[in-house]
C-alpha cells in the first residue's frame, strides 16, 4: 500500500509541478489546449502505473561481471535533470509568439501519438521485467537476457518509451527549448543503452551477440 501512495503523491507533485510550470499565477490556464490537456492526463497515467507496480520498483539484479561504466554517475545525473528539466521547461516556454517549432497546432497532436508509444514500450518493459526479477525475499536475482514481450524484437524498449516521452513533450509543448532538452536526453539514453549492451556481452558472450543479431537496439527494421 505504501508504494500506491508514494506513487499517487510523486505524481499529483508532478502535475503540480508542470501546470504551475505554465503560468504560475493561472495554472487552470494549462488545460485551455486540448491537446496538452490530453498528454497531461497520459503523462500521469504513464507516471503511476510504472510507480505503482512493487515488482518494478524493487528487483535488483547482480552480475559476476566487474564493469564499471565510464562517468556513469553524470550519465544517470543527466538523464534525471533531463526528465526533471522536460517537465519545468517544455510548459514554461509553452510561448508560440516566441519559441514554436512551428506556428501550428498539430504538431500538438502528433506529440500526443508518441505517448502511445512511450505508454505503451515503458510500463510494458517495466512490468516484463519486474516478472524477470522480482523477489519476494528482497534478495537480487541474477543477470538474464529476457526475450519475451517487447524484449524479443527491441533490446531497449523501457529506453525507447523514455524517448517517445521526450519527443511526445517538445512536439505537445511545441517549443525549441523542450526540443533542446529532448536531444540531450536521447544522447544520454543512447549512452546507457551502449553501457547497457556492454556489460550484457562481457556477462553473456555468444548468447548476447546472437540476441543482437536477431534483435534491434531502438527501432525495428531500422536501428
Amino acid at each position: 500500500m505504501k508504494h500506491i501512495v508514494r506513487a499517487a503523491l510523486i505524481t499529483t507533485g508532478l502535475g503540480l509541478l508542470m501546470t504551475f510550470a505554465y503560468d504560475l499565477k493561472q495554472p487552470a490556464g494549462f488545460f485551455s489546449n486540448d491537446a496538452r490537456t490530453t498528454y497531461f492526463a497520459a503523462t500521469m497515467l504513464l507516471v503511476f502505473g510504472a510507480l505503482s507496480m512493487k515488482n518494478v520498483l524493487s528487483y535488483k539484479t547482480k552480475t559476476n561481471i566487474k564493469y564499471t561504466p565510464k562517468h556513469e554517475e553524470l550519465k544517470n545525473s543527466g538523464l534525471s535533470l533531463a526528465v526533471l528539466f522536460l517537465f519545468i521547461l517544455a510548459p514554461m516556454f509553452d510561448q508560440p509568439e516566441r519559441f514554436y517549432i512551428c506556428d501550428c497546432q498539430w504538431i500538438r497532436w502528433i506529440g500526443c501519438l508518441f505517448m502511445i508509444d512511450a505508454i505503451t514500450f515503458f510500463s510494458w518493459s517495466s512490468w516484463i521485467l519486474g516478472k524477470q526479477y522480482y523477489r519476494n525475499d528482497g534478495k537480487a536475482s541474477d543477470l538474464k537476457i529476457i526475450k519475451t514481450g517487447p524484449y524479443a524484437i527491441i533490446r531497449h524498449p523501457r529506453l525507447l518509451g523514455l524517448m517517445s516521452w521526450g519527443l511526445s513533450t517538445a512536439l505537445v509543448f511545441n517549443n525549441i527549448v523542450a526540443l533542446l532538452v529532448t536531444i540531450l536526453l536521447v544522447w544520454v539514453v543512447g549512452l546507457k543503452a551502449e553501457d547497457e549492451e556492454v556489460l550484457k556481452e562481457l556477462e553473456f558472450g555468444e548468447e548476447w551477440i546472437d540476441y543482437k543479431k536477431q534483435t534491434y537496439r531502438f527501432i525495428p527494421m531500422i536501428y
